[in-house]
């Protein structure tokens, strides 16, 4: 009996990864019947997987074998060259990835930091996560610099030459633990924000759980946040490193690589806010989120740095002033359409935005456990002019720092050309889902802001 105590809960410690003091059992999973298509329980998932698990090998490929050209691939391909350049997994880039992942981890465990609480969820609970982002930011960067610029102890510039392996292994990683957690969301549920849909390929695709722990980990915020966000900014300083080695540092990828890392400051900065945010409070920890964070940003988001390794862009000094202001520009405009959504939450719609009381909808909803919720919808300021006012400078600044590598290889946009579409995907989900929550408060709260996305266009 006390042998099977501990492997319970040993059990429950990691796999439910309940916070200190929580010891309840884990409870199974609702089942939420959906009536939908073959194709959406079936066809589309099964190839968007597949289609996404091949971009993600590709892009570094065509970027390190054939000069960054599409057209170079597709008239030069065959069996035997495709299979000799594919990237594949090796022993360094294990220990490169799952390094990465458990140092993040141990700072956002061992890292000082307040407890904060995410929005109620539909089952009528509240995630909590550390707001440890910044120092955790600043002892990353702070190490990369003394050890890659400053003392040349660590060759970050290599990680161009195996980032295609490093994508590779994180595909054989991502694919098996995403079983994992499905496996876990149907057994060992961290809340009861946890169900499935009857279509296995459906819920592996989406996910079952909403908020799942590990060791007492919130998965999301270590996976979407430390290991995936920081390993961005990371990786186009590496790139930048890479290109400096190979004789160059151009002003295209001064400019990128610094309105990138300003970015993701920025995003850690205001991270207790991305708690708020569709990735976290609506879309479960499936495929789509987790495999995306571990190969997809790698592979698409990174594509700007890594494409611009080999194929710099020099700009005049007038020139990367301008474009590096403009992204700074729509860098702050985000900030400050965010904050203003921050503070309207946080004090309850008591405060100015725009030196004036905000309008707003008081809107009444109800989460599964039968309880009755208030929330209240902002009008005023860039939240009165489009329901997602916050994607218009972020595409701009996208569009900044990609531009330096569309110059020279039209490819390396892809991150700006995938973030249109996400976003407006996107915008309209998150509609979907307010309009299912709120009801006909969300249909009053359109009439008051009418554009979603682009204000008086769209």
């Amino acid at each position: 009996m006390a042998e099977e105590r501990i492997v319970s809960t040993f059990m429950h410690r990691v796999l439910v990864g309940s916070p200190k003091g929580h010891t309840s059992a884990p409870m199974r999973p609702k089942t939420v019947p959906e009536k939908m298509s073959i194709i959406r329980s079936h066809v589309y998932p099964y190839s968007i997987t597949l289609a996404s698990f091949l971009a993600s090998l590709l892009l570094p490929m065509i970027a390190l074998n054939y000069d960054g050209s599409l057209t170079n691939f597709i008239s030069t391909i065959d069996a035997a060259s495709f299979w000799e350049n594919l990237p594949k997994p090796t022993y360094e880039a294990a220990a490169v990835f799952f390094g990465w992942a458990i140092f993040q981890g141990l700072l956002l465990e061992l890292v000082p930091g307040k407890t904060i609480y995410g929005p109620i969820t539909p089952a009528g609970e509240r995630p909590s996560y550390v707001d440890n982002g910044i120092p955790c930011w600043l002892i990353t960067h702070g190490l990369w610099l003394f050890l890659g610029p400053i003392t040349g102890l660590v060759p970050f510039g290599r990680l161009y030459d195996m980032w295609g392996s490093v994508i590779a292994t994180g595909n054989v990683f991502a694919l098996p633990f995403c079983l994992f957690l499905y496996w876990k969301g149907r057994t060992f549920p961290s809340s009861r924000d946890a169900y499935v849909s009857g279509f296995r390929m459906f819920d592996f695709f989406q996910g079952v759980e909403l908020h799942p722990r590990l060791f007492g980990l919130n998965v999301k915020q270590l996976l979407n946040c430390r290991v995936s966000m920081n390993g961005w900014s990371l990786a186009f300083l590496c790139m930048a490193q890479a290109q400096f080695d190979r004789g160059t540092l151009s002003s295209g990828i001064i400019v990128s690589s610094a309105l990138l890392v300003a970015y993701l400051f920025k995003f850690f900065w205001w991270e207790a806010g991305y708690f708020a945010s569709i990735d976290i409070i609506h879309d479960r920890c499936g495929y789509y989120i987790m495999w995306g964070v571990l190969c997809f940003v790698p592979s698409v988001y990174c594509a700007p740095a890594y494409f611009l390794v080999e194929h710099p862009t020099n700009w005049s000094v007038p020139t990367a002033v301008a474009l590096f202001s403009v992204g700074i520009g729509s860098l702050v405009c985000n900030y400050v359409a965010d904050l203003q959504r921050q503070s309207f939450r946080s004090t309850h719609g008591e405060c100015k935005i725009w030196g004036r009381k905000p309008e707003m909808i008081t809107a009444k909803y109800t989460t599964t456990d039968g309880k009755e919720h208030t929330s209240i919808l902002l009008c005023s300021g860039f939240w009165g002019w489009s329901r997602h006012f916050n994607y218009v400078p972020e595409l701009l600044l996208s569009l900044c720092i990609c531009l330096p590598g569309i110059v020279s290889c039209p490819l390396a946009g892809v991150y700006y050309y995938f973030l249109q579409t996400l976003l407006i995907d996107r915008a309209s989900r998150d509609d979907d889902k307010c309009s299912i929550k709120y009801t006909k408060y969300w249909t009053e709260y359109c009439k008051r802001v009418p554009y979603k996305i682009v204000p008086f266009v769209y």
